[in-house]
């Protein structure tokens, strides 16, 4: 199953795939493990959370980010789906920013 994902200012940024995260052309920019987003890096990114039935990759600049992970073997790049149309945009809170 593809899920949209979108910036906070309502333009579509990529999809999820088979629990890994992929721009809008198909690049490869990393996983999901339990809504937390890793880089191909391994960098903690952010979490997965979804307002008004969209979802968004957001970064709590207050937490101290987890432990670098151990780079996973970047997939096969799937077909990129037809990009939705962009959407309507949404205020995150202070300390809050979109994580790509």
């Amino acid at each position: 199953m593809t899920e949209y994902i979108f910036k906070s200012n309502g333009n579509y940024f990529g999809f999820i795939s088979n629990g890994n995260l992929f721009s809008r052309d198909s690049e490869y920019l990393g996983w999901i493990e339990d809504n937390f987003v890793w880089d191909f890096t391994g960098r903690f990114r952010g979490q997965v959370i979804e307002i008004n039935n969209h979802k968004y990759i957001i970064r709590n600049m207050f937490l101290i980010p987890p432990i670098p992970k151990i780079p996973k073997i970047p997939p096969v790049p799937p077909v990129p789906p037809a990009p939705p149309a962009n959407i309507v945009p949404i205020i995150i809170s202070m300390g809050f920013k979109d994580a790509f």
